[in-house]
């Protein structure tokens, strides 16, 4: 009589593991509605899971298009160090609970409020994007210069960490930051959005752990 056949060993079910979350933290929702909704389409497609945290207001709609979810951030406007502070700590409250891995803060305000919210609530991997630097871009004397060398500072000391890039829209913007647009912690939108999406995307990529 034979031997009856062994049942195959069945194959160990492993869970999927969970999908990674970025945050764009972008307080001008038109602008980012304009210029930057690409980005979440952009993310979306390398993997992650996209939050949009900015005003809930006329644009909403157009960002929700892309799949992102949207945070409302509130209305305030401006760099004012009170409210940006008191934004931030709502934020951070919130990334806890998105726990969130990569935050993106477009525009001073948004890399203001969005640097410092990662920062309180232990995010490393970080991107920042002055997008043209707003209002601050606008002025051209001896004030205007002052505050965009102090937003660089901010970028490259207080809020900056071993693992944050930045996303500019060329090489002026990078040296007005203080930065070397060669380094390799800057990637560059020379060709705008479209044309350097495999490039944002390995970014993202590659601030994700391993």
């Amino acid at each position: 009589m034979s031997e009856p056949t062994p049942a195959p060993t069945p194959e160990p079910v492993t869970a999927p593991a969970p999908m990674r979350r970025l945050v764009l933290v972008a307080p001008d929702d038109g602008l980012f509605a304009e210029r930057y909704r690409m980005l979440a389409g952009i993310a979306a497609g390398a993997g992650l899971s996209v939050f949009v945290a900015t005003r809930t207001g006329p644009h909403q709609a157009a960002i929700e298009e892309t799949g992102a979810r949207v945070v409302s951030l509130g209305d305030e406007a401006g760099l004012n160090p009170m409210r940006a502070g008191y934004a931030a700590g709502q934020l951070a409250a919130t990334l806890k609970g998105l726990r969130a891995d990569i935050v993106h803060g477009i525009g001073p305000r948004g890399i203001l409020v969005g640097g410092t919210a990662a920062a309180m609530a232990g995010i490393s991997a970080r991107v920042y994007t002055p997008a043209g630097f707003g209002t601050l871009g606008a002025r051209r004397d001896a004030a205007g210069r002052l505050a965009r060398a102090g937003l660089g500072r901010l970028i490259r000391g207080p809020l900056s960490t071993r693992t944050t890039r930045f996303l500019l829209e060329d090489p002026a913007e990078a040296r007005a930051l203080g930065l070397d647009p060669l380094d390799t912690g800057v990637t560059l939108l020379t060709q705008g959005l479209s044309g350097e999406a495999g490039a944002v995307a390995r970014l993202y990529a590659g601030l994700l752990p391993g």
